[in-house]
């Protein structure tokens, strides 16, 4: 029996299988004494499935992440083929210019949503494709999880009606703010400003970078004039900068384990978590990877 074959066998003892299961419940909740032929029906057919599986990969084999992945290269729901399911399967040795943006910034959000990652597969998929439907209006990491949050809050059948809240962070109320944008790193000692709303969002990426308003950062300015500049002070915000571009230069020309290592060797899981003073070796340990 071919591959495609055994799927589609699979697909239709499923299916069969779940219209005994809302038999069943339909049963209990009616009030009337359920046979024990019914019942065998059910455990019948779910052991069946549970045979035929072989080795075909079905949602639930899929990791998280590779769900992620088949929600964008299919964000309109419809049967599940082999052919579907492998594609997922092989985006997770996607490298430099295979990778796919909205896929890796989808899975980025995500990532950070507690209650996603404990979601069953076809529920993080369904709420996968609705977060795809509102990518446009979805413009940050920030607006993407609180929209999931959202999602997640509703009840599994009103959510299709939860849509993104106006003017708090769509795409047009974002298009209208004007620089420069003002930013503090909580915690260190890094602060800074950009012109471009485009670079203050992905500076904001970082859960650990906070926007600020024109006062506060006068006031930083201040304090660090005040202390007096110490020409042998590395340039922490420089030196950020670097160690940023350099962990995203690994990690989507298909070395991200290798970044995950080098910011697992000071203490983080990203580059946020990583104190001021070791981003130099940050930098050093992310050149030599690259260049071996």
């Amino acid at each position: 029996m071919s591959l495609e074959t055994s799927l589609e066998l699979n697909n239709q003892l499923v299916t069969r299988n779940n219209e005994l299961l809302e038999r069943l419940i339909s049963t209990l909740a009616s009030g009337v004494v359920m046979h024990p032929d019914s019942a065998a029906q059910v455990q019948a057919y779910h052991e069946t499935v549970t045979e035929t599986g072989g080795a075909v990969p079905t949602l639930d084999d899929l990791t998280f992440s590779d769900v992620i992945a088949l929600a964008t290269f299919y964000p309109v729901a419809k049967p599940i083929s082999l052919t579907m399911l492998q594609r997922a399967i092989d985006y997770r040795d996607a490298t430099g210019e295979q990778r796919v943006v909205q896929i890796d910034a989808l899975d980025s959000a995500l990532q950070g949503v507690k209650r996603a990652k404990e979601l069953l597969k076809p529920a993080l998929l369904d709420l996968s494709r609705n977060i795809l439907k509102f990518w446009d209006e979805l413009p940050t990491i920030g607006d993407r999880r609180a929209f999931a949050e959202r999602l997640l809050d509703a009840p599994p059948a009103g959510r299709d009606e939860v849509k993104p809240k106006k003017g708090s962070a769509s795409k047009d109320k974002q298009q209208e703010r004007k620089g420069p944008f003002y930013w503090k790193y909580a915690a260190g000692d890094s602060f800074g400003m950009v012109d471009d709303l485009g670079a203050l969002n992905e500076i904001l990426e970082d859960e650990l970078t906070v926007e600020i308003n024109k006062v506060e950062y006068l006031q930083l300015k201040e304090s660090a004039d005040k202390a007096g500049a110490n020409p042998d002070q590395p340039d922490f915000v420089a030196l950020r900068e670097d160690a940023k571009n350099l962990i995203l230069k690994l990690a989507k020309g298909g070395y991200r384990e290798e970044a995950k290592t080098i910011l697992g060797n000071f203490g983080g899981t990203k580059l946020g978590e990583v104190a001021d003073e070791h981003l130099a070796d940050v930098i050093a340990q992310a050149e030599k990877a690259l260049e071996s």
